[in-house]
């Protein structure tokens, strides 16, 4: 068993090699909780010292209304543009977590790989963008609205990020198809399964279920910009 072990540990860290997370990784900053309505090309604010730092997440609050439609600005809304499934099992960040719930499978029976058993990803993922010159040109229009301008001077001394693109996707956590049709296997997975989860949330706080999520965003730094009128 402690051979088992070993091999089980020296996979989670070969593993981590492969993906970081989904910010960075892909040129972005990851959202959280992943939610709806949140717009390219929109302007948002964060509790934070401004930073073109991509590495810590964040959740965003609205700052000048939110426009899915851009055209009013004379720009073209973004066009999905489909990109890879994300596998959340091999982010980085839980590797170290993943190795305590291998040792509680392989106390159970079982093989020690949570990857046998579960599948947690980022599914149908879209990319939705625009250029920068399209975000500036949709950034002058919102800012010279009076309630917007004297919404960015309010949090002049905060982050305010305009949104450049956004990854879009379906959030999916189940057992693997095939996983605990033995009725044995099955109990077995669902004494560990609660635990399972927790980690998850604890470590990814990303939840569980949901389509149509923004879970990563690509910021432009507007602070403290407010354009001329």
């Amino acid at each position: 068993m402690k051979t088992q072990l070993a091999s089980v540990l020296a996979l989670a860290l070969t593993v981590g090699g492969c993906v970081t997370n989904r910010g960075p990784a892909l040129g972005a900053r990851e959202l959280v909780p992943p939610q709806r309505g949140i717009y390219v090309g929109s302007i948002y604010y964060v509790s934070e010292p401004p930073t073109a730092q991509l590495e810590t997440p964040t959740n965003l609050e609205s700052l000048c209304d939110t426009q899915p439609d851009l055209k009013i600005y004379g720009v073209a809304n973004p066009v999905p543009e489909t990109v890879a499934d994300i596998n959340l099992l091999l982010d980085t960040r839980l590797q170290g977590s993943l190795a305590g719930l291998s040792t509680q499978l392989i106390s159970l029976g079982l093989s020690g790989n949570v990857g046998d058993y579960y599948e947690y990803k980022l599914t149908n993922v879209s990319k939705y963008a625009i250029s920068e010159a399209s975000a500036q040109t949709v950034f002058e229009g919102m800012a010279r609205q009076t309630a917007c301008n004297r919404a960015i001077a309010r949090h002049a001394s905060q982050g305010i990020y305009q949104i450049k693109a956004t990854y879009v996707g379906d959030l999916v956590f189940q057992r693997k198809q095939g996983a605990g049709v033995d009725a044995s296997v099955s109990a077995k997975l669902g004494k560990v399964e609660p635990t399972v989860k927790a980690t998850f949330s604890r470590t990814l706080n990303l939840g569980f279920s949901g389509k149509g999520l923004v879970f990563s965003f690509v910021p432009i730094l507007r602070t403290p910009a407010i354009p001329r009128s």
